[in-house]
């Protein structure tokens, strides 16, 4: 298989606008290689199909016939036209390849004074040699690992010379399907294949399929790969070789009637070649013209001549022409994705910034990624999300989205389970005996590992990172269950029962201190596991901004694990330090409260309660809705009625202690309603707010222009210093951009 991209040989039938245009695809080829996708014409056959003598017609070099010489890796010829002749030989490593075999390849370097077959011959068994390739003497390398029949290694071939034109030729491996024992395998025969799937899939690839004449084309296999690649076939000519061998009639009229159109299913068409036989070795390639001329003149093959479509001429030619527009199909396509591709080098040696070899650029080099840090950290801590596209590729960026939401969650789960045990409604007096706030029998409690248990619940953001581990205490994540089954009034009762003394209708302060501490117990498990949620939100977005805003991982890796991380450690220690101390100060302190909703909470839980026993012990009635003069009106209100015997008889039938117990759940219940909404409070505004977001101690104001000032030259050397594979990857975009700068101008037609 050979791929085309320019030829000397076609120029000279060429017009003045194709060989300028071809020029310049092979001054593209030079400058950017195969990073772009460029015009080109692959062509693709099995072994022994012939390919080998079309790629020689097409291109003038002459390749060894020797069957262990066949191709075994991608060759690439490049023609350039210099003032002296040389040619110079080489290989390009693959990318994927171990170390040392990269290194053993790049050692291989050749200057030739002559390419003919013999020295080609010598040449390929070299580069085998160097690559790694077995042969009939040599099966094993050196450490006594199997060598392979193929390489994925590529052999660079320039040659230069006053009369040559750019042009270059990659010569691939034929495809075959059978293993040959002691010289491929089945994973030899996937390699070839993959290799020619790649050039034939991309749409600016003309194939050229190669196939003989003794075969009927519909069904040979490499037609099916064509339009696995090429679906509507408008990309795909046909080339049918060795006619000489077609001895029967009918096979010799299927072959002539592809090729004159009466079987075309191909855009392209089909074209015909005499290849040079092993009797003809010693036949140079003008020989052999004159030859396969003479081979078409003669029946049945002469009807072919006023085809235009048989003989390597005539197929060079339409080769060169539909080279030619192709090129021009795609110039403009071209530009805009070379320009692309610039603005792509450009930015990615931007990130890199400046080189940094005094600690003047390290230091610039850093501040400019911390000020890039604290803008990303701004605007999502302010909600602006459209100045940065990061926003709508991560969302997980939009950080004081993320908080919000979690910090609603913990809200409302410390609203609706933050309790340990129930309240009792203000809506009905307590009855002596009854107990309030049960399950009803046929409800069994939800288990303990229930998905929608909100005890239980994944509340926050789960820890993926190793980093935090010494943060969060796993005690702290355990939440508490009430002992037995006692509803709110039989906890009351044991408290009360427990630690009364002689007081007379009252309870003391102390008591409602114990029952408060019970009744928030779960608080710190939620708390503690909201904060640490906070904790891996922020590290999350600390740890992918710095990634995004540092592509040098070795920059990134000294910056991280010298002075961030440990930064970083101590500020969320503080948060979680800072949660528990507020923990510490709202359950275990004396309960304390100047807020007014306390003292109205109480007595709307009394009035409540009273206003039921009265609907209990009256009857409902109307009473007529009386005017401004106190007259009777039409319109009448709902209400109550009691008689002055049914006020002075009535009793709530309640002991003293009953009494006392009903008061210690009122003042309870209004002062945990009042303490949790405070508390609630202060854990966002200080704990996540303060120490995690805002705060001159926050996470994330430690990547700072202070931080960078605060380096010493040692430090700045150990974070920012380029080592050697950032400078060299600097060389290489730098001469990348070059290059991609002078393709443009050459697409330009300005160069």
């Amino acid at each position: 298989m050979g791929s085309i991209a320019g030829n000397a040989a076609f120029n000279e039938q060429a017009k003045p606008g194709n060989l300028s245009i071809l020029t310049k695809v092979d001054k593209l080829r030079e400058l950017i290689g195969t990073k772009v996708a460029l015009p080109q014409l692959v062509v693709v056959g099995d072994q022994s199909s012939g390919k080998s003598s079309v790629l020689e017609g097409l291109t003038g070099f002459g390749f060894p016939r020797d069957a262990e010489l066949c191709t075994r890796y991608a060759t690439q010829i490049t023609c350039r036209r210099e003032a002296e002749e040389s040619i110079y030989v080489s290989i390009i490593p693959h990318a994927d390849a171990a170390q040392y075999e990269q290194e053993r390849a790049k050692k291989f370097h050749k200057k030739l004074k002559e390419m003919t077959p013999e020295s080609l011959a010598q040449l390929f068994k070299e580069a085998n040699e160097a690559m790694g390739i077995r042969s009939s003497t040599k099966s094993t390398g050196p450490d006594g690992s199997t060598l392979s029949a193929f390489s994925e290694h590529i052999l660079k071939i320039e040659k230069l010379g006053p009369r040559e034109d750019h042009f270059t030729v990659i010569d691939v491996p034929g495809i075959f399907r059978n293993e040959t024992e002691g010289v491929t395998t089945e994973a030899d025969i996937e390699l070839v294949m993959n290799m020619v799937k790649k050039y034939m899939k991309d749409t600016r690839t003309i194939i050229l399929a190669i196939m003989p004449s003794n075969v009927d084309p519909a069904t040979q296999e490499i037609l099916k790969l064509a339009k696995k690649a090429d679906p509507d076939m408008t990309r795909t000519m046909a080339v049918l070789t060795k006619p000489d061998l077609a001895i029967e009639s009918t096979i010799q009229r299927i072959a002539i009637d592809h090729v004159i159109g009466k079987r075309n299913d191909l855009l392209l068409g089909y074209y015909i070649v005499k290849n040079r036989g092993p009797d003809d070795a010693n036949m140079t390639l003008e020989q052999g013209q004159a030859d396969e001329r003479k081979f078409f003149s003669n029946a049945p093959w002469s009807v072919l001549q006023s085809t235009g479509k048989a003989g390597i001429t005539t197929l060079r030619k339409r080769v060169h022409d539909l080279l030619a527009d192709l090129i021009k199909k795609e110039f403009p396509k071209l530009k805009a994705d070379v320009a692309k591709e610039l603005l792509t080098l450009k930015s990615q040696l931007d990130k890199m910034g400046p080189s940094r070899s005094d600690q003047h650029t390290q230091r610039a080099y850093l501040n400019k990624m911390s000020e890039e840090f604290q803008t990303l950290a701004r605007d999502a801590l302010n909600a602006y999300y459209t100045g940065n596209p990061i926003f709508d590729e991560k969302h997980q960026f939009r950080l004081i989205t993320r908080v919000v939401e979690a910090s609603e969650k913990y809200s409302d789960i410390m609203s609706k389970n933050g309790h340990t045990r129930p309240f009792a409604s203000d809506q009905e007096p307590r009855k002596k005996g009854v107990k309030q706030n049960k399950l009803p029998p046929s409800t069994p409690p939800p288990p303990p590992d229930a998905p929608d248990d909100p005890d239980n619940c994944e509340l926050f953001e789960h820890n993926d990172y190793h980093d935090l581990e010494e943060i969060f205490d796993a005690a702290d994540t355990i939440m508490p269950r009430p002992s037995g089954e006692d509803d709110i009034f039989e906890y009351i009762e044991r408290v009360y029962r427990d630690s009364r003394g002689q007081d007379l209708g009252t309870f003391r302060g102390a008591l409602v201190s114990t029952m408060f501490k019970e009744q928030s117990k779960k608080w710190k498990h939620i708390t503690l596991s909201f904060v640490s949620g906070i904790i891996v939100a922020v590290h999350r977005f600390i740890v992918e901004a710095i990634e995004d805003i540092c592509p040098d991982t070795r920059v990134r890796d000294e910056l991280w694990n010298g002075y961030l991380l440990e930064e970083l450690q101590v500020s969320y220690r503080r948060a979680m330090d800072h949660a528990k101390f507020l923990l510490e100060i709202e359950r275990e302190g004396i309960p304390l409260t100047l807020n007014h909703y306390f003292n109205e909470n109480v007595q709307k839980a009394q009035d409540s309660r009273f206003v039921a026993a009265m609907e209990q012990l009256g009857t409902p009635g109307t009473l007529p809705v009386k005017d401004s003069q106190g007259l009777d009106t039409a319109n009448v209100q709902s209400g109550i009625f009691l008689s002055k015997a049914q006020l002075k008889n009535h009793s709530f039938n309640m002991g003293n202690s009953d009494q006392v117990r009903e008061q210690m759940h009122d003042v309870l219940k209004s002062y945990y309603k009042v303490s949790r909404k405070r508390f609630v409070d202060v854990v966002c505004q200080q704990a996540i707010d303060y120490y995690l977001l805002r705060g001159e101690g926050s996470p994330l104001k430690i990547f700072s222009t202070q931080m960078v000032l605060s380096l010493n030259e040692v430090q700045l050397d150990m974070i920012a210093a380029e080592d050697a594979p950032v400078k060299l990857g600097r060389e290489k975009l730098g001469r990348d951009i070059m290059n991609f700068e002078e393709a443009l101008k050459v697409l330009k037609g300005s160069s």
